[in-house]
């Protein structure tokens, strides 16, 4: 396809306030409008994330979709990435990279990036066997860390296609050391916590052993 800019159509089940929505927010905004022209496809629903999408003039389509696998969804789906005649299309979770393999054959020309984020643990035997069928129809998996990539590895996606990105973040303003002392002060106020109170922090996923993951 030839276009001033590259179009990327982003899918993704919901724009609720999750890691997967937060991180495709952040990707999208951040593009250099002179570069990129993306479009945000929600498959079920919107949700917070929308509002910083529509503050930088990501346009948004929602498709309401209700069945776990929803024909009507699929068409709707199919319709949008003809009319936008994307140069990649980029899926999220295994809802929105399941669609669109499906819809990617011989007929179209962008290219397929699959994200995918956990360790699917959860998954049942006819998605993992999905996966595998789906893995011609791939040109690209992202996973977001090193446990990841090898979890579909040992699926059979073969090692060319997967790369790993860690999760961005949003930089916080910098703050002088008086600053920093006063927030500290504010933050220990707002728990009622002494000031000498031994502070321990920590990010990351919590979930039980083999447990579910959306």
């Amino acid at each position: 396809m030839s276009h001033s800019r590259i179009r990327i159509a982003f899918v993704i089940p919901t724009l609720d306030q999750s890691g997967a929505e937060k991180q495709l927010s952040l990707l999208a905004c951040g593009l250099p409008t002179s570069e990129y022209e993306p479009l945000v496809i929600a498959l079920n629903r919107g949700g917070p994330y929308e509002k910083a999408l529509r503050q930088s003039e990501i346009p948004i389509k929602i498709l309401d979709k209700r069945l776990r696998f929803d024909p009507f969804a699929h068409k709707r789906l199919s319709a949008c990435l003809k009319e936008f005649q994307p140069d990649i299309v980029h899926s999220w979770l295994f809802s929105a990279n399941s669609h669109v393999r499906l819809l990617k054959n011989s007929h179209v020309n962008w290219k397929t990036v699959v994200s995918e984020r956990c360790v699917d643990s959860w998954k049942s035997a006819w998605q993992l066997w999905l996966d595998r069928k789906m893995i011609p129809r791939t040109d690209a998996l992202v996973a977001n860390s090193n446990s990841v990539a090898e979890f579909y590895a040992n699926l059979g996606v073969p090692a060319q296609l997967i790369h790993v990105i860690n999760n961005g973040i949003s930089l916080p303003p910098t703050f002088s050391e008086t600053e920093k002392r006063e927030e500290h002060r504010d933050w220990l106020k707002k728990w009622n916590l002494p000031e000498n109170a031994f502070i321990v922090g920590f990010a990351g996923r919590l979930v039980a052993l083999g447990g579910s993951s959306s």
